[in-house]
């Protein structure tokens, strides 16, 4: 044990200068917590490592050093809380290429202890802990540095006045198991350090994917070439592993569900916020994380419209499950739509389903957005509809890109098995009374596709 200051410098350690973590919000959603079973099986990470390992080949990068919260939860399935909120770096995790060369976490010593232990995942990586150091940096009469110690590790101090619980007991083992494998380190920096150095990877070419790990590598090695993980990372993404795609069926599924009985509720007199309140509560009962609902083609939440009858308007509704996305567009109705709406509706309809018919490995980008203008022109609608499409995970547009003048634009991509995509398909026209989309979210299959949430109503009439 050691005191509540060198506690709290310890994690101070962890809450490094500079860096914008993932701005949304998330959580943790556990499997099961310790106080039950601990032999129901453990959770593994959602990564699909063989894509990432094919990826790296290709990509020419020997290791990826990752910090930022999207990235750290899927190499790993944990959620860094620090990291979100105090919007700076505090863990990191490591992947090589070889696979020989084991892969790694480094992380705080206490929230190793308060906050991981209680998942019980199944990493199969090696842990390392920093806990800040013993003392200040001292200088002998040379002026050279003595050698510093890491300090002794923090942990809840039982009073004895009543059992422990099962779920301390178990955080308490697992920290020490932890630590007589792997003694803490003092700083991230330094822990980084040496497992590059442990790892053979001092003269590699490593991947990131924040600037602050940058700075930490080359404060204790200069010898490796630091590059731009993030193109890798996301063509990582694109390609879901089994767990992701369980994950994907039910955030869909759930956010589509939510904003369909948020339109049903849907009267003449209610606002935008009293809309945009009704579907997080849908998606709040559904278990999903609310994140956003476009409405009539706005986005801000300071304008409060009052929808009226004979109003029709789109809505894009997005919410997560696991931190895996939703995403879900369609046409309300409060009443009967004008003649120009259903031709508005019935147009992105047939484009949608010209574009089904071609989804499937192999297919690109551009092929997709052809096909869906090309059957809306030849079936006489003069409108001009988007047809784009995205893939989507743990970002709503969740896929690589390349740097254009200094601006993210994305790649023209070719379809392949298990990604799953939206087509947005919204009206790109004023003065058509009103707005209208259509999105569904589709898994690509081995040869050809599905829908992962429920596809009627594409127009919903209240």
């Amino acid at each position: 044990m050691f005191s509540r200051r060198n506690f709290l410098k310890s994690v101070s350690a962890s809450t490094l200068a500079g860096g914008s973590g993932n701005a949304a919000a998330m959580q943790l959603v556990s499997k099961k917590n310790l106080d039950s079973s601990r032999e129901a099986g453990r959770r593994e990470p959602p990564i699909n490592l063989a894509r990432a390992l094919r990826v790296m080949e290709e990509e020419e990068l020997d290791a990826l050093v990752v910090t930022r919260p999207i990235n750290f939860y899927h190499f790993t399935g944990y959620v860094d809380h620090m990291s979100l909120r105090m919007d700076s770096p505090t863990s990191f995790a490591i992947i090589c290429r070889d696979p020989q060369r084991p892969s790694a976490v480094i992380m705080n010593q206490f929230i190793y202890y308060y906050s991981v232990v209680d998942n019980d995942f199944d990493w199969g990586y090696s842990v390392n802990l920093f806990s800040g150091w013993a003392g200040p940096a001292t200088e002998d009469v040379e002026g050279l540095s003595s050698p510093r110690t890491a300090a002794a590790p923090f942990y809840f101090e039982s009073k004895n006045a009543a059992p422990e619980r099962d779920f301390e007991t178990a955080r308490l083992r697992e920290l020490q198991a932890t630590l007589a494998e792997t003694p803490p380190y003092g700083d991230p920096a330094h822990a980084l350090a040496h497992l590059m150095q442990s790892l053979s990877l001092t003269k590699s070419r490593i991947g990131i994917d924040h600037h602050v790990t940058e700075q930490l590598l080359m404060s204790q090695l200069s010898t490796m070439t630091i590059v731009n993980g993030d193109h890798a990372l996301r063509r990582i993404r694109l390609i879901k592993s089994p767990q992701e795609i369980d994950l994907m069926r039910r955030a869909a599924g759930a956010n589509a569900d939510a904003a369909l009985a948020a339109a049903k509720a849907l009267r003449s007199g209610a606002t935008m916020r009293e809309f945009r309140a009704q579907f997080f509560s849908e998606c709040s009962v559904r278990g999903n994380t609310p994140k956003f609902i476009q409405i009539d083609t706005i986005m801000s939440e300071t304008v409060n419209n009052t929808f009226l009858d004979g109003a029709a308007f789109a809505i894009d509704a997005v919410s997560q499950y696991g931190f895996y996305t939703g995403d879900y567009g369609r046409t309300v109705c409060i009443g009967e739509p004008s003649k120009s709406m259903r031709r508005a509706t019935d147009a992105i309809s047939l484009g949608w389903d010209a574009v089904t018919e071609i989804l499937k490995p192999g297919v690109r980008y551009s092929e997709i957005r052809r096909v869906g203008r090309a059957a809306i022109k030849k079936a006489g609608y003069d409108l001009d509809v988007a047809v784009t499409p995205h893939s989507v995970g743990l970002c709503h547009t969740d896929e690589p890109g390349r740097s254009a003048l200094g601006y993210w634009e994305k790649d023209d991509l070719i379809l392949e098995k298990d990604m799953i995509i939206s087509v947005d398909m919204p009206v790109l026209h004023t003065g058509i009374g009103g707005s209208a989309h259509l999105e569904d979210l589709t898994l690509i299959t081995e040869s050809g596709s599905e829908p992962i949430n429920a596809t009627g109503n594409r127009v919903i009439q209240v």
